[in-house]
Parts: C-alpha cells; structure tokens; sequence
C-alpha cells in the first residue's frame, strides 16, 4: 500500500517559523519500512503553499495519508493539510497523529475530513492499524486501541491500552526518507542571511521518552504514560555516529525530559562519546537538578558538554510542592551552579509564575530566589494551560480562565507565551509585565550577566541589545 507522510508547513496562517527536524519522520520510518511504500511530503523544509502540498498528493496518488501532527498551537495547519488532501483524494482515508491528536482526540474527529485520529506512540502498533486499513477492515480499525474517530453520534474514543513504556524496544529512527542536509543547513542560512557568522551544523537526538514525576502543567503523563522509555545506548550512539561521521555536525542536543534517570545509562553514553573521539559540543534540553551530581557533571563536561537548561518553576516552597508537584529542594541549586561555575559549564533555569491559587507575593518570591541563584540566563514563562493537564482542571475548578475559553482560537484566548489565567491576586497583563521587566532586570543588570546570556544564547552584544528591546517593546512575547 502507498502511504505519504505529510509534514506541515508551520508558517501557514502566519504562525513562527519551525524548522528543526522532527523526530516523527524518521521513527514513523523506522515503523513502516519495508512494510509499506512510504513517501514523504515535507512542506515545513521546502515551504511549500497549499497548491503545491496539493499537487504534490495528486502526484504520488497515496492509498492512505497521514498527517504528524506535534502540536496544538497549529491546528490551524493541521486541519488545511487534511482539507487538501480530501480536496485531491476525496476517497483515500487521513490519518492524523502526533500530540496534538493524543490531547484533543475529540477536536480533531469533528473535522470530517480527517478519518482517525491516532493516540500516543506510533512503535508497535501503526503498522498494525495501517495494515486493517489496506485490507478494508473498517470494523477492526474503528475498534482499534488508540484510535479516535466520528461515528454516527459524535466522537467516539477508544482508549489506549498500552503506552510508550509498554514497548519490548524503541525503534531506531531511520534518515533515508529524511533531507537531512537540508534541515541541518536551515538554520545555517538563516544566520547567514542576517550577514552573521556561519554557525556549525547541530543535530537533535531523543534517547527517552516519559516523565515519571507529576509537575501539574505537563501533558507528558497522557502521552507517554507514567514510564520512562529508554531506547537502547549503542542505538543511540549509532545515531550520534551518523550525525558526526557522516554529516559533520559539531553540536548534539539532547531533547529528553530524563536523560539522567537512568544513570549507569547516561554514563555509558557519554563515556563512549569520549572513546570515539567525537570531538562535539553537548547541550541537554534540560534535567532534573536531584539527578546532578560532581561526578556525572565532571563525566559531561569531558564528553563536550557546554550547556544545559532545568526546570525550577518555583522559588518558593509551598508553590513548588503544593501547586506544582515537583520534587524538587531548592537548597540543592547553588551547589550545582557553583560546580557548573567551577567546569564552565552554562546553566539555563526555567521558571513559571501565574497559577490558580498564587500569591502576587509567592511570585515575587520566586523572582527573588531566581535573582539570588546567580544563574547564567532564567527564563520566566507565564503558567498556560495545555489540553489534558492538571492545571488545566484546576483552572476550571478555579474559575480562572476567560468566559469562552477554547485552545482553538489563538487569536483571542489561547497562544504560548500569553497569559490566560486570572486570580484574585493577578491578571495576564499583570504577569506579562512583572515577567518582561524583571526576566531583564535578573539577567542583564551588569556587564558579567551580560556576557554569560549572550554564551548560553548564543547571540552577539548587539543580538542580545535588540532582543531586550524587542522584548521589551512586546512585554515578553518576543523571547
């Protein structure tokens, strides 16, 4: 059977530009290779319009579409491709998966055009689904697991049975249906149209998926389940092999919410980057501070390691464990940002102020603290609330969000970055304000502050200038 994988182009409908590779292409590869004639329509790399997505279907004449849908925030998108393609296939079904599907099963059916919604992880058990689909099994396919679709009375959602933590082995994700080069060029250009120094080519990598602990504004839980899904160590390897072998990449990013949770894991990784003589600069997305210690930090610094993000979300104690859920103590941070100081190794924090039952003085709280820990860059970020998350729940419980309020109409009450939450004790513009004046005031205040936002960031003096004004001018929605 001929399947064609469609990526969106993220532009459409004026949204911010995504060009970083996808994880979704090349393990939906890995899942279908060999099983079926995939093909790959990826209008995100080559920006393609409408018409052009549209020829390109007509073109391959697939017997089956799917569409990886990876995020709410561009619905909009989302639904055009699955237009397009009834528009030029009108009986060929659509398939639609990603995030976006796991989280708003309901939301996605009711569009007529698209004939499943696909939840959770694709490994093990999409090409089981594709197969009832190529032998005209409609039964068995609308009573498969995972599957959403609209039947006669509305949505109907068959609940997963099994989650990425499930799965005996984590395939290994497969380039071949992949312009690599091309991804790994785009930033590239896109510094150099600036007339800005040529950056060398960085790759990301996900060795885990899943969460395990339970911070209250996180969809992780719904999507991944409760486990933490390692994919083997030499698989990984094999892929960092690839990436600097044969495609000269000079930065890995590690995107994992646990890449340290499994520590003998972690440590063999990062010990056999250093047998292989990579010679690479490592970043991690972020970690968990109670899985850093001297030695594990002291192993990634030899491995390459330059910089890496986490999650404090909260300053103050009764915030952090009786709102958030997070097990962290915040007494742990500055040993670690001292040992950090000590390998030169930067540190990123992230923090979030705004959640139903905050004070305004618990959040001045948490600013301070930030201040306090001398970190190398703190991110302040407004709590928004995500489809199926606790926060979510608990800001309708709360009576906290706008009359109305739908994650599908960005214009008004839903968008990263903006506020929708309001209390007694504050309002968006309110938060908005307070995190745009003090997120510059934290990191920028002195020369030294300066020069460390500009490493971790990756910006020149006069990059960092206009981006202080620029976010200024916008009250924070431009960082």
């Amino acid at each position: 059977m001929k399947v064609v994988l469609v990526v969106a182009n993220y532009e459409w409908f004026g949204k911010r530009p995504w060009r970083e590779m996808t994880t979704s292409v090349p393990i939906l590869t890995a899942v279908l290779k060999g099983k079926f004639d995939l093909s790959v329509v990826d209008a995100n790399l080559y920006g393609y319009t409408q018409e052009e997505v549209k020829a390109k279907l007509a073109e391959k004449e697939p017997e089956a579409v799917m569409i990886t849908a990876l995020s709410a925030e561009y619905f909009r998108t989302y639904h055009a491709v699955a237009a397009l393609s009834k528009e030029v296939l009108p009986e060929v079904p659509v398939i639609m998966g990603g995030v976006y599907p796991t989280v708003c099963p309901e939301h996605v059916v009711e569009d007529k055009n698209i004939d499943f919604a696909m939840m959770g992880h694709a490994e093990g058990r999409l090409d089981v689904f594709l197969t009832l689909l190529q032998e005209k099994n409609w039964e068995a396919a609308r009573k498969f697991a995972g599957i959403a679709y609209l039947g006669e009375q509305g949505p109907v959602i068959n609940p997963m049975k099994s989650f990425i933590g499930d799965v005996e082995k984590m395939v290994q994700p497969d380039y071949s249906l992949v312009d690599v080069d091309g991804y790994l060029d785009a930033e590239r250009k896109a510094v150099s149209n600036q007339n800005l120094e040529p950056k060398g080519r960085t790759a990301s990598i996900i060795t885990s998926y899943g969460c395990p602990y339970n911070c209250l504004f996180c969809a992780t839980r719904t999507i991944s389940g409760r486990k933490v899904a390692y994919r083997p160590a030499d698989d990984v390897l094999d892929e960092i092999d690839f990436f600097v072998r044969e495609k000269q990449v000079e930065t890995i990013v590690f995107l994992d919410d646990c890449m340290l949770a499994d520590k003998k894991r972690a440590e063999y990784i990062f010990e056999e980057i250093i047998k292989r003589g990579y010679h690479i600069e490592i970043q991690i997305l972020t970690v968990a501070a109670w899985h850093l210690d001297r030695g594990i930090l002291e192993l990634m610094k030899r491995a390459g390691l330059t910089k890496f993000g986490i999650s404090i979300e909260s300053g103050n104690e009764r915030v952090l464990h009786k709102i958030i859920h997070k097990p962290l103590k915040i007494e742990i941070i500055p040993n670690i940002v001292a040992i950090c100081r000590e390998l030169d190794i930067l540190m990123r924090a992230n923090f979030v102020i705004g959640f139903p039952g905050e004070t305004w003085d618990e959040i001045r709280d948490s600013l301070r603290v930030a201040e306090e820990l001398d970190l190398d860059l703190v991110e302040i970020k407004i709590a928004t609330v995500l489809p199926k998350t606790e926060l979510y729940d608990l800001a309708v419980k709360t009576h906290s969000l706008p009359e109305g309020f739908t994650f599908f109409d960005d214009d008004i009450n839903f968008g990263f970055g903006k506020g929708n939450i309001t209390t007694e004790e504050f309002t968006p513009q309110e938060l908005a304000v307070i995190r745009s004046y003090e997120w510059d005031r934290i990191n920028f205040s002195t020369p030294e502050k300066r020069e460390r936002a500009c490493r971790v960031m990756d910006i020149t003096l006069d990059e960092l200038q206009e981006y202080r004004r620029q976010t200024r001018q916008h009250c924070g929605f431009y960082f």
